[in-house]
């Protein structure tokens, strides 16, 4: 990461973490929200996609002045204090009562407790969905010397990708970095490091070389 970068993230208090290939749950919030834009744009988008960054800034308009489920706001919201003003606004003005002083001091009261109230919302969230989780997740880890399966998932151009294959292998694992990163080698000693997820284990059988079986005399003429 560039000086750059990290001068920035320190001016903004911002922690910078890093992900790995084909493992989204690090940066679970940018991927929910790539998934939404990308299903509102696949709704209009022409049948050769290329008109989707037309459709760009209706879906994000769309998507600020919604209302979140787990916020229970909208970003507009939480951004600026106050709903969006569409066109409909502005043909049937409303005039706030009082000061002009008081309607900003009413935004900014308004802004600071929904705030408040988004975070609390958002921590319960996070707790249900990781209490849901942890029911379901199994801890693995693997030893050096271990067989795994590493997934590479490839596109082929004129091939089914739900049909292709996955993982790829077998690699041994050479030494274990972290509790969720390993260093492993393939037969060709190309060394790679991936994180457990993406792993699955190997048996014995699956290790061996696959060969051609024998062919069999059969009667008659074989061509």
């Amino acid at each position: 990461m560039s000086q750059t970068i990290r001068e920035i993230n320190n001016l903004n208090g911002t922690i910078h973490r890093f992900t790995t290939a084909y493992h989204p749950q690090t940066n679970g919030l940018t991927e929910r929200l790539n998934k939404t834009l990308t299903d509102m744009i696949s709704m209009y988008v022409d049948v050769d996609q290329k008109n989707w960054d037309n459709i760009l800034p209706y879906a994000l308009f769309a998507y600020n002045t919604a209302r979140q489920e787990t916020t229970g706001y909208s970003p507009f919201f939480l951004v600026h204090g106050r709903e969006v003003e569409t066109p409909l606004d502005s043909i049937l003005p409303y005039q706030p009562a009082g000061t002009a002083e008081y309607y900003v001091g009413h935004l900014v009261t308004n802004a600071e407790d929904a705030r408040m109230l988004a975070r609390l919302n958002i921590l319960q969230a996070q707790s249900k969905d990781k209490e849901r989780y942890d029911k379901k997740h199994q801890e693995v880890t693997y030893k050096e010397g271990d067989l795994v399966w590493m997934f590479t998932p490839i596109r082929t151009v004129g091939l089914s990708e739900k049909l292709l294959k996955r993982y790829f292998g077998p690699y041994q694992v050479i030494r274990k970095i972290s509790s969720v990163n390993y260093q492993v080698e393939g037969v060709t000693n190309t060394r790679r490091r991936r994180k457990t997820p993406r792993y699955r284990p190997c048996s014995q059988n699956e290790a061996l070389p696959r060969t051609r079986s024998p062919r069999r005399d059969c009667p008659g003429s074989c061509d």
